[in-house]
């Protein structure tokens, strides 16, 4: 392989390997703000290798799938694996072993629901490498895993950082079904935008601040409710507005290829 293909794949294996670190944390130490922070830094470095790959030209089909296997073990097997661990010690009456939950035992109800995200974000990844091509270099189609990762484990610190109470059924309750729900958005079909730096001066500044203040707080271990807004905000704007809208246009521009009225 050429030696400009190592940096970008170099990048893809430290990524796996915090993904696996993040899965260790949770599974055997039981130290779920480490293992979400893992999980983060692993965001950072999957936008980072393939920004990398282009600049160099070490783009190449390996990367891709090579990719596709850090993605699968750092946003689908390692938050899976959080929310598996922190619901239980955070809420063993709710989640523990001798819970139950309609009727049937707790924890395996949650272990259905964390196979069941770990599945589907394999599921997205295999879908995605099939149909890049025909959906174009602006959409995605459903929620990305890195963004789904990175939601799960930013709200999970943000928690944390806010000094609420985790083992609060209203608190942490919700993050078992919120892997549920990104599950679903990672296999649906609705559009949402790649993150493309705007031509507009104005909105490509706040795009660039936005950018910046990630790669700056997460390493420093701070600002995680930050964020999660910011996630939150890209995801709103990106399903509710601009996907549909550029799915629209698009959906016009194949119409009059096709020479159809």
């Amino acid at each position: 392989m050429p030696l400009r293909t190592l940096p970008p794949n170099a990048i893809t294996a430290a990524a796996m390997a915090f993904g696996l670190a993040s899965i260790y944390q949770s599974l055997a130490l039981h130290d779920g703000p480490l293992a979400a922070w893992f999980v983060l830094l692993s965001v950072l470095l999957d936008k980072l290798d393939g920004s990398v790959a282009r600049a160099i030209g070490g783009s190449t089909e390996f990367g891709v799938q090579f990719d596709s296997f850090s993605d699968c073990t750092a946003f689908g097997i390692a938050p899976a694996a959080l929310i598996f661990s922190a619901a239980q010690t955070g809420q063993p009456a709710v989640w523990g072993p001798q819970a139950t939950m309609l009727g049937l035992p707790a924890i395996g109800v949650l272990a259905a629901i964390s196979l069941t995200y770990a599945v589907m974000t394999a599921v997205r990844l295999a879908r995605f490498n099939v149909m890049t091509a025909s959906i174009g270099p602006y959409l995605f189609l459903g929620l990305p895993s890195t963004l789904s990762g990175g939601l799960i484990c930013s709200a999970f610190l943000a928690v944390g950082e806010l000094h609420l109470d985790i083992s609060h059924p209203a608190v942490f309750g919700l993050f078992p079904w919120l892997l549920l729900v990104n599950a679903v958005l990672m296999v649906c079909n609705l559009p949402l935008p790649k993150f493309k730096v705007s031509k507009q001066p104005i909105l490509r500044a706040f795009q660039l601040a936005c950018a910046a203040a990630v790669y700056v707080l997460v390493p420093m271990r701070t600002g995680f409710a930050v964020v999660m807004i910011l996630l939150l905000g890209y995801l709103a704007i990106g399903f509710g507005w601009l996907g549909p809208r550029l799915w629209r246009v698009g959906a016009a521009e194949r119409r009059l290829a096709a020479g159809a009225p």
